[in-house]
């Protein structure tokens, strides 16, 4: 019988994943903890800065299972006391990075004696489908798409960032740690003292090295709220491999702004 403990962060995925985890398992085999206390004041703390006390309470609970979900500040410093901690003979060049914290993930879980699992093992409905998702029709060749998808898969393997940018098939930025929010931010700036040949896009893929137990490619109304600000009027999503928010608003939201999402690969 699946006992979860849930880590949750700040943002919409955080919610939406305790909402989905209780559907699914019932509320009594849910062990939510808080990694931002700002954002969940009545939950107990699992404590990224004094992980071997965390590890215990949440061992306490002996879950079978534990999940991450939402966001965390992780400046580098704070990354280097993590690992240090957690996997001290991992060099700490790469046991910081995104892939690192994902191995590091997996060492707490097997502290704590439960089996790491992502949102989309018990949230499904929350994984883009292939094809026109949201917003009016678009002419997007498949070809075209497919190359988008190939160019940000390889962009993927420097584990700097899920996203890129591109006016028509050339790429003009990339996610870093700073996610997708600073991304756009950074597009919007260029937006108003560049002027691109060709329409924007913005594509997010799961990196190839990913295992899927921690930060999968989340959108969401937000998203597109932020990419039309930056004259961004087609989203691209990996099918199968990333979340959905907001998914009753999101047509809405989409036309509004003339935005297009579609799903693929």
């Amino acid at each position: 019988m699946t006992k979860l403990a849930l880590l949750l962060g700040e943002g919409a995925l955080a919610n939406v994943a305790l909402q989905a985890a209780q559907r699914r398992y019932g509320a009594a085999r849910i062990v939510p903890m808080a990694l931002v206390p700002a954002a969940w004041p009545d939950l107990p703390l699992f404590d990224l800065d004094n992980l071997s006390a965390s590890i215990q309470a949440a061992k306490a609970h002996a879950p079978t299972h534990i999940c991450v979900a939402g966001r965390v500040d992780l400046p580098q410093s704070r990354r280097e006391r993590m690992v240090r901690t957690i996997s001290p003979n991992v060099d700490a060049e790469d046991g910081t990075s995104d892939l690192g914290l994902e191995r590091a993930f997996g060492d707490v879980a097997a502290q704590i004696g439960a089996t790491p699992i992502g949102v989309q093992e018990f949230a499904q409905d929350l994984l883009a489908k292939s094809g026109h998702l949201f917003g009016p029709p678009h002419p997007q060749t498949e070809a075209h798409i497919e190359r988008l998808l190939t160019v940000t898969h390889l962009f993927g393997q420097t584990d700097l960032g899920q996203s890129l940018v591109f006016a028509g098939l050339q790429p003009v930025a990339g996610e870093d740690i700073g996610g997708t929010d600073a991304l756009l931010l950074r597009m919007r700036a260029i937006g108003n003292e560049s002027c691109f040949a060709a329409p924007l896009a913005l594509v997010k893929v799961k990196k190839p090295q990913q295992s899927g137990v921690g930060d999968l490619p989340t959108i969401g109304q937000h998203t597109v709220e932020m990419a039309a600000a930056a004259d961004i009027k087609l989203i691209i999503v990996e099918a199968g491999a990333t979340l959905v928010l907001d998914q009753d608003q999101m047509e809405n939201v989409c036309q509004r702004h003339g935005v297009t999402i579609l799903g693929a690969g």
